[in-house]
């Protein structure tokens, strides 16, 4: 017989059972609503960092594309250029392009450098969702180069050549060697041609072949365990990049003489002038009977003399006053460019005071910008018997011939040329020294084209001219000279996600988008 008290015990276990089977259900519930949020969750917080990706490579884009980039030292919005959000469509939603100059891109020991940050924003039932991504983006200024060849012409380099910096030319360059095995081959700091092959001379048949690779016959291009790695230190196919006056954007070396600098009209100087950069001082002189005008350059907000020649017409330069002190030379605490229309002409040495190139503290350095014209070696008078100007000392005479520096004529600059030659203003074997002198640069020469400066007798062995070296400045990895052109190509330093980033107008919380930030 079953007992009266059995009953309730079962109605009791059915409602805990009950209970049980809710709070179950509850539970399965909730975690199914916190399962749903955290997949809309995550699905709104990728499809925000997807659109802050989309954002930051449209404004990449169109900034490597040529688009003004913010000048002086603080963030400015980049897209939109009005309003708070620029819609990318329905699929992506919106996005917030800030910029951030480097703030010391005015200075000549940094390279520009420029921050950007887009924050992009989508819309879930009402609910914002906000992702943040930033990078760095630097021009390539045309001064990082060692050699730049926009054409190469027929000549070759050969055994001895060193390139210290970053070497590229436009077209098919053409190497040899003389030498079975590896010692005193061609060295490169990096090697970069707009072509699929570089072409080897065989030696004594005047026959080139075309090379694929670090290795061809005699030829090992060294570091040659390096060049092996490929890119980026050994590049065929590499990019051709723009080059000549309707290319370059030299305008704006102009503009900043003429806005804070010193320009200088055809009148002021005519063919033939003469001028010599004595430290920050730059003396000018017409004609060896005219007087001599004086410009400071120390006192010039923008360190940039523009000397607005005429095409065809030569002005002569150099630093010394027939001296072998480096006490005329550029100061350390001065950077400089020097743009001319139609010729320069090297009348002598132009030298650094400072040439530690490893000083931290040594920011002397020179550009020479060429844009119509030819840079000269140039002719010396006392080397064939010519006319000369009167001067005491030769303060006002042309040096650059082996009576004068029978060891070589040293150049301290990055020598830019848009349209001509790196050549001797003469090149008559009456008017050259011989044996051939060196002509040293140190710096780096980007170039249309490299012309005539020497002259050898193959049955002879004997050579008349300037055989052309180069020193690469390392400084120039990092720094250059003053408001010297840019390539058009922009690199990128870094790619930073930043999820916590937000549209707060307080440009003082770092997470803010408009956060002054480097």
């Amino acid at each position: 017989m079953r007992k009266i008290g059995d009953k309730g015990s079962a109605l009791i276990l059915v409602m805990v059972s009950a209970i049980v089977l809710s709070i179950l259900v509850a539970a399965l519930f909730t975690l199914f609503q916190a399962n749903v949020r955290t997949q809309s969750w995550a699905k709104e917080r990728i499809q925000a960092r997807f659109t802050a990706e989309a954002g930051m490579r449209m404004a990449v884009h169109m900034i490597m594309g040529g688009a003004d980039v913010p000048q002086g030292d603080e963030p400015i919005q980049f897209l939109p250029e009005t309003g708070d959000w620029e819609f990318m469509g329905d699929d992506l939603g919106w996005v917030q392009v800030w910029v951030d100059p480097h703030e010391r891109n005015d200075e000549i020991s940094s390279a520009n450098a420029y921050e950007v940050r887009c924050l992009a924003k989508v819309m879930d039932e009402d609910q914002e969702w906000m992702y943040g991504i930033a990078s760095m983006v630097l021009p390539r200024n045309f001064a990082v180069y060692a050699t730049f060849l926009n054409k190469t012409g027929a000549g070759y380099y050969g055994d001895g050549y060193r390139f210290d910096g970053p070497f590229h030319a436009n077209e098919v360059v053409i190497l040899s060697s003389n030498t079975a095995g590896r010692n005193n081959d061609i060295w490169f700091y990096s090697f970069s041609v707009a072509a699929d092959h570089y072409n080897y001379l065989i030696p004594g048949t005047g026959t080139v072949v075309s090379a694929y690779t670090p290795h061809q016959a005699n030829l090992y291009i060294e570091p040659y365990e390096k060049m092996l790695l490929g890119e980026p230190y050994f590049t065929l196919n590499a990019d051709t990049v723009p080059f000549g006056s309707d290319l370059v954007g030299w305008q704006g070396t102009r503009s900043a003489a003429q806005d804070g600098g010193l320009y200088l009209t055809s009148s002021q100087v005519p063919d033939g002038t003469r001028m010599i950069l004595l430290q920050d001082t730059l003396l000018v002189r017409t004609g060896p009977s005219a007087d001599v005008d004086t410009f400071d350059l120390g006192i010039l907000e923008n360190n940039v003399v523009w000397i607005n020649n005429n095409v065809g017409s030569t002005v002569y330069l150099k630093t010394e006053e027939h001296s072998s002190s480096r006490a005329h030379g550029l100061p350390d605490d001065f950077p400089l460019t020097i743009g001319v229309m139609g010729n320069l002409a090297a009348s002598g040495p132009i030298l650094y005071q400072n040439i530690d190139l490893t000083d931290e503290d040594n920011k002397g350095i020179l550009g020479l910008v060429v844009v119509e014209g030819d840079f000269y070696i140039a002719d010396d008078p006392d080397m064939w018997g010519g006319p000369e100007w009167p001067g005491t000392l030769q303060t006002w005479r042309i040096s650059t011939g082996d009576n004068d520096y029978p060891d070589g004529i040293e150049v301290d600059a990055v020598i830019m040329v848009l349209e001509g030659y790196l050549e001797c203003e003469q090149f008559t074997a009456s008017h050259l020294p011989t044996p051939a002198i060196d002509f040293g640069i140190v710096g780096g020469y980007i170039i249309e084209e490299e012309g005539y400066t020497t002259i050898a007798n193959p049955w002879s062995g004997q050579t008349w001219g300037y055989m052309t070296l180069c020193i690469y400045d390392p400084r120039l990895m990092t720094m250059h000279p003053p408001f010297f052109p840019q390539t058009g190509i922009w690199d990128t330093a870094y790619w930073d996600e930043r999820p916590d980033m937000t549209d707060d107008p307080n440009p003082s919380n770092p997470n803010s988008i408009r956060y002054d930030r480097i």
